[in-house]
């Protein structure tokens, strides 16, 4: 496999309950996330040159300060087979409006680089990984309401 497709659905808070402050001045939340059909699209491909390019029509995120260059960044810190890849990432979420655009896209990220490079990642595996990058990650997981 050369390429992978996928849809990064954002997700919609059905309700917030802003908990207790944490001494790294956020908040402890319960919620119910539930992912939408309102989607990023993402095209991971391997490229030749062992290195991390990103292509998006979002210039403020075609650099190596966003959630998945840092992702690409731990993935292949933890697993030398994974060589590198072109991302075309079509955004469509809008940046800071609370459906978590970058979170799913980050673990889309992740699903498309197990399946690239045939990591055989289990779904526990994935899920830690996405929660050392994020606290929105781990949700955005999953393509249904999470608690």
């Amino acid at each position: 496999m050369q390429e992978v497709y996928l849809k990064a659905r954002a997700k919609i808070n059905l309700n917030l309950c802003v908990l207790n402050k944490r001494k790294d001045n956020y908040h402890n939340i319960e919620s119910v996330f539930q992912k939408i059909n309102f989607y990023d699209e993402m095209y991971i491909k391997k490229n030749n040159n062992n290195e991390f390019k990103l292509k998006t029509n979002i210039q403020e995120i075609n650099n190596n300060q966003n959630i998945i260059y840092k992702a690409y960044v731990k993935l292949k810190e933890k697993y030398p087979e994974i060589k590198g890849v072109s991302v075309f990432l079509n955004k469509k979420i809008p940046m800071q409006a609370g459906l978590a655009g970058g979170s799913t896209d980050c673990a889309s990220f992740i699903y498309g680089i197990n399946k690239l490079f045939a990591l055989n990642l289990q779904q526990k595996e994935m899920e830690d990984f996405g929660a050392s990058i994020g606290a929105d990650v781990v949700p955005c997981m999953y393509n249904k309401a999470v608690l």
